[in-house]
């Protein structure tokens, strides 16, 4: 009898070539790691309130879909609800200290600093739950401080400027200031987003964060902008692309912890701001020094250690 060949994409035991958990991972690391470049992009030409409006509109149109299409079965009660508001205003207030970062900022400096939060998470469920601090996690820990503090030094090309600049204006650090409280924020919002989400589910839970995004940016809008908004819809298409990228990118990471496991696909999903830098690199043309890129390959290090 003649052996029957498996269909092109699977194994002979009917198995996928390439698990689906593994296809939502590597989506999550193209979405996170592309969606920044577009943020930088949209904050240099429209401001970080216009860019926070395109990415509120994003997000809430999305999660919505999401919510809708793919609704929760467990039943909501109102300490769950309760955990998910607050945990969605951390969440976008961290989101505005990241935008407010990026509008002075590298975008391959600030997305490993940001991307660093498990750091304050794990702190944080040491101090309030009593969780044992791992020796991966400690050295994890360790690595995002150290890059921060090699980021925060001036550069050769700073020293430079200053050299020849000495009664100038100086270079602002301010960047780095929002970046450090974005990663607070979010290291907060971590810890009540898992309890909210297994209270009462992950749809409920994306769709309240979109619900708290909104809430946030429609007010630093309104008070800074007066509600205007740039007519130049190409300017605008960068932000919007940024958050719906940034949307989608949350969404695959979650389906990909719900098919795989996350000991696993978190680790995997972490080294996005690897991908970021290459783009940036690449795409802005930003460049860096030795120090800066010892200090990216020791945040992108701990922060795989910290979500192991």
């Amino acid at each position: 009898m003649a052996e029957v060949s498996p269909p092109d994409g699977f194994r002979s035991g009917g198995e996928p070539l390439i698990e689906i958990w593994l296809l939502f991972c590597i989506g999550t690391i193209l979405c996170y790691g592309t969606a920044q470049q577009f943020s930088k992009k949209g904050v240099q030409l429209i401001g970080s309130y216009q860019t926070g409006i395109m990415y509120t509109i994003a997000s809430v149109c999305i999660q919505t879909t999401y919510w809708v299409l793919l609704p929760d079965d467990k039943a909501n009660d109102l300490n769950g609800i309760l955990m998910a508001i607050f945990a969605g205003i951390m969440g976008a207030w961290g989101f505005v200290f990241y935008i407010f970062a990026l509008k002075s900022g590298k975008v391959s400096l600030v997305s490993v600093i940001t991307a660093g939060y498990p750091a304050v998470s794990v702190v944080l469920a040491i101090a309030l739950i009593g969780d044992v601090l791992t020796v991966p996690q400690t050295i994890g820990i360790l690595l995002v401080i150290m890059a921060i503090i090699f980021i925060s030094l001036p550069t050769k090309a700073d020293r430079a400027v200053s050299r020849n600049n000495e009664n100038g204006p100086k270079k602002s650090r301010r960047w780095l200031m929002w970046a450090i409280l974005s990663l607070t924020f979010w290291g907060i919002w971590a810890i009540p987003s898992q309890v909210a989400m297994r209270q009462i589910g992950e749809s409920d839970y994306i769709f309240i964060d979109g619900l708290m995004m909104a809430l946030t940016w429609i007010p630093l809008w309104l008070y800074f902008e007066r509600g205007r908004m740039n007519k130049d819809v190409r300017k605008l298409s960068f932000s919007g692309t940024g958050g719906v990228l940034a949307s989608i990118g949350t969404i695959s990471l979650f389906l990909a912890i719900s098919n795989g496991q996350v000991s696993v696909v978190t680790p995997i999903a972490s080294i996005y701001p690897l991908f970021t830098v290459l783009l940036a690199r690449f795409a802005l043309k930003e460049k860096l020094d030795y120090l800066q890129y010892g200090a990216i390959a020791a945040g992108v290090l701990g922060i795989i250690l910290l979500a192991m």
